[in-house]
């Protein structure tokens, strides 16, 4: 509904612009996207004020600053080429720009974050940091994260794998950005894994609350010795039981796995290969195996694949591995 006074149009660009400034700070959510979405989706008013707006700011930021024409003169060439593309709507979308950069210049001052760090662990190494609050994060190979931590909560961006003990904050949930899934929790120890198509999480104790970022994907609540499997590909998830003393069993540099399907245990040793492990074996991706390798010597498990399945290995002059049927 318009308020009294406002055009239709002129409100629509103000809600197009108020999104866009939401969208790009700390504290939009999973579930705030899902809004947006929906808003996004409603009408194609709403879809044609955010594209606009999109594309004036991004020829905006490109503008090339003035070198030796006067302001006024770059000025009014700028303004007749954003004339000639919306030369019905410029004022309305102009106006909601202004508005939008008050909004982004509110969001960077209130969402500056009082602690931050950005850690990477190189590939064949595993990195192991204690944070500000003496939540510990121990990071797999080729693993990277950034740490930011707000008045009301504790923020971190994975990009891989690790394993997290946090402290207990009620005051300030930690919560970890995978992709589009959202990991919360107050303080406990759980490792999360951000697979090619999947993410898993198991919890070695406490509670912890998993937002796969999939509208097919309700959210799960899971405790002590339970994991979740994610895979987007197929749009599905499932719950599956863990024994607690085999969560991130690769912090010692042994990986125990238990029913694992060979598929999901590949892209798993892709990780400590460094390079790509593939499957070419389609009726062999779901076959279970169980047992335990070495992280530091992913080659000794595939030289004896061959031994357990029908398959055999090869590898490619880069480094990549592939595993099909025999």
């Amino acid at each position: 509904m318009s308020r009294p006074g406002e055009h239709p149009v002129q409100q629509i660009d103000e809600q197009a612009a108020e999104w866009f400034a939401r969208r790009r700070g700390e504290r939009f959510s999973q579930a705030d996207e899902s809004q947006f979405q929906a808003w996004l989706q409603s009408s194609d008013a709403h879809t044609q004020a955010y594209a606009d707006l999109e594309l004036i700011w991004r020829d905006m930021d490109s503008m090339a600053p003035p070198q030796q024409s006067p302001v006024e003169e770059a000025s009014a060439n700028n303004i007749v080429h954003l004339r000639r593309r919306w030369p019905q709507r410029f004022s309305a979308i102009a106006a909601s720009v202004v508005l939008l950069a008050g909004l982004l210049a509110v969001t960077l001052l209130v969402e500056r974050p009082e602690y931050q760090l950005t850690v990477q662990a190189e590939a064949g190494e595993l990195q192991a940091l204690v944070l500000a609050d003496g939540s510990q994060v121990t990071l797999n190979m080729g693993s990277s994260a950034q740490v930011r931590y707000f008045d009301d909560r504790r923020k971190v961006s994975l990009q891989g794998e690790a394993f997290f003990a946090v402290a207990r904050d009620a005051t300030r949930p930690f919560v970890i950005q995978v992709g589009s899934a959202e990991v919360r929790v107050l303080g406990t120890r759980f490792n999360v894994r951000q697979g090619a198509d999947t993410l898993d999480v198991a919890v070695e104790q406490g509670k912890v609350a998993v937002n796969a970022g999939s509208p097919r994907m309700p959210a799960v609540l899971l405790s002590m010795g339970e994991s979740v499997h994610a895979d987007y590909r197929l749009g599905q998830q499932q719950m599956r039981p863990i024994a607690a003393d085999t969560v991130a069993s690769w912090r010692s540099g042994q990986l125990m796995f238990q029913q694992r399907p060979l598929a999901q245990l590949l892209d798993e040793l892709s990780r400590y290969l460094g390079k790509p492990v593939r499957l070419n074996a389609n009726a062999l991706a779901d076959y279970p195996l169980s047992g335990s390798l070495d992280i530091y010597r992913p080659q000794d498990f595939l030289a004896s694949l061959p031994l357990l399945l029908p398959v055999q290995v090869s590898s490619a002059d880069d480094g990549s591995v592939t595993v099909e049927a025999r």
